[in-house]
């Protein structure tokens, strides 16, 4: 375990880029959607407080609480936490769970809790887990066994759910990431060319057979 005084200090820098980027993300969100709330007949005072109470003071007292939790943790179930974002993101497609609009299923409505998008667990799991592994397989990240092949299945797997639904942005986004988690860890170059190759191979189908999704 860290000690008291290592597990309260804070990365000042990372916090300010934290917090920009979440009222960055709240305001274009706002301004993006005002077009079709608007359509819809929803207040924005009433989309406001939403994304306000479980946006922006929700995300920033989970955030305070898990800065409190041990990075071990994290990395112990971090697969167990990224089957668990699958199966929720996998929710959407089960009738009377996930919802529809505008042709993607990217909604979960259960019960008395607000329709969310799982995908945005996904992007959290797949992160944790795949950086548990990055820190397991050390320096074999550079050999295709523990390094380019498990980023190229987990992104599989991710690729076939995501465009299921479809939502290609969220996968660029995961996939993007996932790229850059393994250059940084130490993957060699060919590897990424290779992962960006296959990514353009993708996009290139996507355009010819389901322009509409992008």
């Amino acid at each position: 375990m860290l000690s008291s005084s290592r597990r309260k200090s804070v990365d000042r820098s990372l916090l300010i880029i934290t917090l920009i980027l979440t009222l960055g993300g709240f305001f274009l969100f706002i301004s993006a959607s005002l077009g079709v709330f608007a359509k819809e007949g929803t207040k924005l005072s009433s989309l406001a407080f939403n994304q306000m109470v479980f946006g922006l003071i929700g995300g920033l007292i989970a955030m305070y609480f898990t800065s409190r939790i041990d990075y071990s943790f994290w990395k112990k179930y971090s697969f167990y936490f990224f089957l668990f974002s699958i199966f929720a993101t996998l929710l959407v497609f089960i009738p009377g769970i996930g919802n529809t609009a505008g042709g993607a299923a990217r909604w979960v409505d259960i019960g008395l809790l607000p329709s969310f998008q799982p995908v945005e667990l996904l992007k959290l799991g797949f992160v944790i887990y795949f950086a548990a592994w990055i820190a397991g397989v050390r320096n074999k990240i550079k050999t295709f066994k523990y390094g380019l092949l498990p980023l190229i299945l987990i992104s599989a797997i991710i690729t076939i759910i995501l465009l299921s639904q479809p939502d290609t942005g969220s996968l660029f986004v995961i996939i993007f990431t996932g790229v850059v988690m393994f250059f940084t860890a130490g993957g060699r170059w060919r590897d990424v060319f290779l992962v960006g190759l296959i990514g353009l191979v993708l996009l290139a189908g996507l355009l010819f057979f389901r322009p509409y999704t992008l």
